[in-house]
C-alpha cells in the first residue's frame, strides 16, 4: 500500500489517546466487532477537515489471529468520524534495506 504524497507524514510514528478514540468512532460503524489496537499514526491530509492514516493490529474472527490494516479515518470539523477506508498492510521495502556494508 502506498500513502499519497500530499500527506503530512510524522517523524516519529506515535499514538496519541486521540488517535485511539478515533480508531474506536470510526469502528462504530463496522458490523464486526473485533478488536483493533492502534499501532502507529502513519500521516494526516488537511483538508475541510483531517484525513488519518493509522495502523492496526486487528484481531480476525474465529481466532485466526491478527492482521495488520490501515485505516484511512476522516474527521469533521464538527468532530465528527468516519472510516474511509481499510486496507491490508503490505510491508514494502526500500533500495535502502537491500544495501551491504563491507
Amino acid at each position: 500500500m502506498k500513502l499519497p504524497e500530499n500527506i503530512a507524514i510524522p517523524e516519529v510514528a506515535t499514538i496519541t489517546e486521540k488517535h485511539r478514540e478515533l480508531v474506536e468512532k470510526a469502528r462504530e460503524t463496522l458490523l464486526d466487532k473485533q478488536k483493533a489496537t492502534p499501532l502507529a499514526l502513519l500521516g494526516t491530509e488537511a483538508v475541510v477537515g483531517t484525513y488519518y492514516w493509522i495502523l492496526c493490529e486487528v484481531e480476525l474472527p474465529e481466532d485466526q489471529g491478527d492482521t495488520l490494516t490501515v485505516y484511512k479515518i476522516y474527521q469533521s470539523p464538527e468532530n465528527e468520524v468516519a472510516l474511509v477506508d481499510a486496507l491490508a498492510y503490505e510491508y514494502q521495502p526500500t533500495p535502502q534495506h537491500y544495501k551491504l556494508s563491507a
